[in-house]
């Protein structure tokens, strides 16, 4: 067996359907997969063996899907690995949070950037110790993110504003142009991730959204847009 056919063998296998809380089979980017994937993402952590158990994990892991939904990844990529020190078995639901943050961090600011950071971190400062009732006062800061594909500050968008698979200008970075870009606790866990794959919630371009998910899974069906040629 040749090294590409053994790496293909060691993805995680996932398939066009799940098993629900009541063990029932269910059909991904159904109406009942979207409307249980906001807690069925949360569940799958919390059951993991010893999570309730363990000391701290769960506020680790709260710290952790908190500064990952502000963008903040430092924070968020230490809070994390510190949970997978506690609890190695979480790896499965957490890794690719863990690569999404090395990967943006990895890449250098723009001078426009670090500028940017100071004056956040200022306005941020300013905003703890004015009262809230004058906060009318401060002139409005645009709300930028790093684009977790490229990690280029984009403006913030909120990861449901859908595109429907080729409305890119709806949900897309300003620097990359690829889809939702803004870092999501919910689309960007293991079952998040397969529905957006299912769905074909990118479009053809995206190509990085596809490489990435078959890197990590063997899906039973390729979708049409990442059938090899």
């Amino acid at each position: 067996m040749d090294s590409k056919n053994t790496k293909e063998d060691e993805r995680r296998e996932i398939k066009e359907e799940y098993t629900d809380a009541q063990g029932k089979r269910q059909t991904r980017t159904s109406q009942e997969d979207f409307q249980t994937l906001p807690t069925r993402h949360l569940d799958a952590v919390m059951n993991v063996p010893g999570f309730k158990e363990e000391a701290g994990v769960k506020e680790l892991m709260t710290e952790a899907w908190e500064h990952y939904e502000k963008g903040t990844y430092d924070k968020a990529l230490q809070a994390f690995e510190e949970s997978m020190k506690k609890i190695p078995a979480l790896e499965p639901y957490i890794f690719y949070y863990i690569r999404v943050c090395r990967n943006v961090l990895a890449v250098p600011l723009k001078k426009r950037e670090k500028q940017y950071e100071k004056i956040k971190s200022l306005y941020l400062t300013i905003l703890r110790i004015l009262p809230r009732q004058l906060w009318f006062i401060l002139p409005k800061l645009k709300n930028l993110y790093r684009c977790k594909w490229c990690g280029r500050y984009t403006k913030y968008i909120h990861p449901n504003v859908p595109t429907f698979g080729f409305a890119k200008h709806k949900n897309s970075c300003q620097h990359c142009g690829t889809m939702y870009p803004i870092p999501s606790f919910m689309w960007d866990s293991p079952d998040g991730r397969a529905y957006s794959y299912y769905r074909k919630s990118f479009a053809l371009e995206d190509k990085q959204f596809y490489e990435e998910f078959l890197r990590d899974y063997r899906p039973q069906h390729l979708t049409k847009r990442e059938t090899p040629k």
